[in-house]
């Protein structure tokens, strides 16, 4: 932008908007966000979805999530047929790291499962059982920890970006910790309910610390990237005021955090608890995949002077 005198004019540079980040990659990492959660929580916490022949609904979703969002990341590359070379520098690159992790959870936990199929009334596959073999609990080790990797990876990608202010903080990658394992959570508690079972208390009080977290987390951030000035100081203002204000406010904030709060407090005093739970399952999924689509949104490169 040019401004002054005809004669003596300075030109005064915008930020750039990023142009590689859209709504595939939001997607690819709430798939695989949510995907990871939903396992650990089962994993974990025994927290589960149901059944569907003879599989925990936790696993399959989280299976099919997890792979959603690799087909995503493999479509991405320049030459998808050659997605292997995604593969061969884990030393340098967090996109390598999740990759080989994406593949990890998905071998490990398919072999984990499997033996449950149950296809009229037998179970073909049981023989290849995991059972409680020492080398078992090893594997779940090395699942589990691909899954967390999974959840984290994406935010550690963006945070190791300091061409983009905003991006280039801790926060970031907590954040996705955070909302993933709130709207897994979030969404067992709808399952529960449709299910016609009661909800544990505790999944409710998780459920409200995870969303009182995330709001923290979203807050900090915000003051945070203020406090940086700059580049930060404008995706904070673009989030605020600008033209992704609505989602992120309204998206995110109202619909994603506050009122699945509010809601969860409702179903906790048992009223009308079959739609609260429902809404806070909706609802976390909203928020879970407007924080992602938001920040990538608002990233900005500074100026070159």
């Amino acid at each position: 932008m040019r401004s002054g005198s005809p004669l003596t004019f300075s030109f005064r540079l915008e930020p750039k908007p990023q142009t590689f980040w859209h709504v595939p990659h939001a997607v690819w990492f709430f798939a695989m966000g949510l995907g990871s959660a939903l396992y650990l929580n089962r994993l974990l916490f025994g927290i589960e979805l149901g059944q569907v022949l003879g599989l925990s609904l936790a696993h399959v979703l989280g299976l099919a999530l997890v792979a959603v969002g690799g087909l995503i990341l493999i479509s991405d590359l320049g030459r998808p047929e050659r997605f292997w070379r995604a593969l061969m520098n884990p030393r340098h690159s967090w996109i390598s790291v999740g990759a080989i992790c994406d593949f990890l959870f998905l071998f490990l936990d398919s072999l984990y499962i499997l033996p449950d199929l149950t296809l009229q009334g037998r179970q073909p596959l049981a023989s290849f059982a995991w059972g409680d073999a020492w080398w078992s609990f090893v594997l779940h080790g090395i699942a589990a920890a691909s899954a967390f990797i999974i959840i984290v990876y994406p935010g550690l990608v963006l945070s190791f970006s300091p061409s983009i202010p905003f991006w280039n903080t801790t926060l970031i990658p907590l954040q996705f910790l955070f909302f993933a394992f709130a709207s897994a959570l979030g969404m067992a508690v709808a399952f529960q309910a449709a299910r016609g079972q009661a909800i544990p208390t505790t999944w409710l009080v998780g459920e409200a610390l995870l969303l009182c977290v995330c709001l923290l987390l979203v807050v900090f951030h915000l003051i945070n990237a203020y406090q940086v000035r700059g580049t930060a100081r404008e995706s904070a203002r673009r989030l605020l005021r600008g033209q992704w204000a609505p989602h992120f406010l309204g998206g995110v904030f109202v619909a994603g955090l506050v009122l699945p709060l509010a809601l969860v407090a409702v179903a906790a005093n048992g009223d009308a608890v079959l739609m609260a739970a429902v809404s806070v399952g909706v609802l976390t999924q909203v928020g879970n995949f407007l924080s992602k689509f938001c920040v990538l949104k608002v990233g900005l490169y500074p100026p070159i002077f």
